[in-house]
């Protein structure tokens, strides 16, 4: 069974076996293992408790699969095709509080904010680190910290905001849900302290100095603040504000470096992902492309060949990510995006031609004809609308497309569904146990 592997993600550090935030599937620490307010006392511990931070990212609930998938199935990108009920339910935008895909990324988050929380609490103490590494482990903890509360906030709006490790599972109950204006306040707070203590600028599998301002520029646009969106892209582009990597090269079986990557998370045949292996005709199958984003690419889209193929007569398998094996290493932030959300910001910003041509490097890339404002779009609305299509189809089963809709709009009137359905349920679990609200509508 491929899932018995995966009790790896204990083993380099084991701080969310002693709390899990919110969730209490953790609540009591076997016994081989200490308590987790005495795991970082030392330089080696500091070390390996970032270490625990990045390999958070990759659980199943995570980036491992999970996050992606809850991003593209309840939109147009993706259905069900497998066996697995709760992803049939997403597909049907029937989600419920007891979904075990939607709460293992509920819990996957929390574990990693709890052990970014344990890092910025006790690394500032460590004697035997020098200055230098210390503010690099803080940085790169503020910014996984940053990065996670904003996938929280995507996609349940107003959660639980503890900044401060949960040692005892009653705990929990300390932490009601806060606004999601507060959350975004804490991200663009967490981020400035990342900014000012990372120095990394090429290891693209932790956070980068680039990573810092691509993210804030992602958490900007979804703020609704354009022009800070937009000077944090320009950051990001400036010296390198063109496409220049064959697309499928960006999602090579071994995770090749490109010189588009800003931050992925790093997998290998034992710390795997599990994309390939939902997707692939060879693996699961339980996901397969909507056909509405099959027909949603025109002719020529180099993307869609390397995104989508036909597997027999009536069904499609994603082969974005190429193997079943998992050693892809997945993008969270790539450079097309940038260049995507400085389109999205100067458009509405009102700077259509610039948009149109900034867009259009993505269009190229691809393989398309660039679009000709007053001819191909006129209006702010047609610039606009083109992005969120380019987004869809650059980015499609990365998991973007659902919070997309959400941000603009969308959800009711292209998917059909009540509004109330653009939050996520808050997964029962934690309503029982931590006594925490319900979303309306669930």
């Amino acid at each position: 069974m491929r899932h018995i592997m995966r009790l790896r993600f204990l083993l380099p550090l084991f701080l969310a076996t002693a709390f899990a935030a919110c969730s209490k599937e953790l609540a009591t620490a076997p016994t081989d293992q200490i308590l987790a307010d005495q795991a970082i006392v030392d330089a080696p511990t500091a070390r390996a408790a970032l270490a625990g931070i990045y390999a958070g990212l990759q659980a199943l609930g995570y980036y491992g699969r999970n996050l992606e998938i809850m991003g593209d199935l309840p939109a147009d990108n993706a259905v069900w095709s497998g066996t697995f009920q709760y992803l049939g339910e997403m597909d049907r935008d029937s989600t419920k509080a007891d979904n075990t895909t939607m709460t293992s990324v509920w819990t996957a988050i929390y574990a990693v904010i709890a052990r970014a929380n344990m890092v910025l609490t006790k690394v500032p103490a460590i004697n035997d680190l020098s200055t230098a590494e210390k503010n690099e482990i803080l940085g790169e903890a503020y910014f996984l910290r940053a990065l996670s509360y904003h996938n929280l906030v995507k996609f349940w709006g107003d959660v639980p905001m503890p900044l401060q490790p949960i040692l005892l599972a009653s705990d929990a109950t300390k932490y009601p849900r806060v606004p999601a204006a507060q959350v975004y306040t804490q991200i663009l707070a967490d981020l400035a302290q990342a900014g000012q203590l990372i120095t990394n600028t090429s290891n693209t599998r932790q956070a980068t100095v680039m990573a810092v301002h691509a993210i804030r520029s992602r958490v900007l646009l979804y703020k609704g603040d354009d022009q800070g969106a937009l000077d944090e892209a320009n950051i990001v582009l400036a010296g390198r504000d063109t496409l220049v990597v064959n697309y499928p090269d960006l999602f090579t079986a071994t995770g090749t470096s490109t010189s588009e990557d800003i931050f992925r998370v790093a997998f290998t045949p034992v710390q795997y992902n599990e994309m390939g292996y939902y997707y692939l005709g060879a693996g699961r199958r339980e996901l397969q492309p909507d056909p509405k984003l099959n027909s949603a690419y025109e002719s020529g889209d180099v993307r869609k060949a390397w995104t989508i193929q036909p597997r027999g007569s009536r069904n499609l398998q994603g082969t974005k990510f190429p193997t079943t094996v998992g050693a892809e290493h997945l993008h969270v932030i790539r450079l097309a995006e940038v260049v995507l959300i400085k389109a999205e910001a100067l458009a509405r910003l009102g700077q259509l031609a610039p948009a149109v041509a900034e867009y259009n490097k993505v269009r190229v890339r691809a393989g398309l004809g660039p679009h000709a404002l007053g001819v191909d779009v006129t209006t702010q609305a047609d610039v606009v609308n083109a992005i969120i299509k380019e987004r869809r189809l650059e980015l499609a089963l990365e998991g973007d497309r659902w919070p997309d809709l959400v941000r603009v709009g969308l959800v009711p009137s292209m998917l059909g569904i009540p509004a109330f359905r653009t939050l996520m349920p808050i997964p029962q679990n934690d309503i029982n146990t931590a006594g925490l609200t319900q979303n309306p509508g669930y």
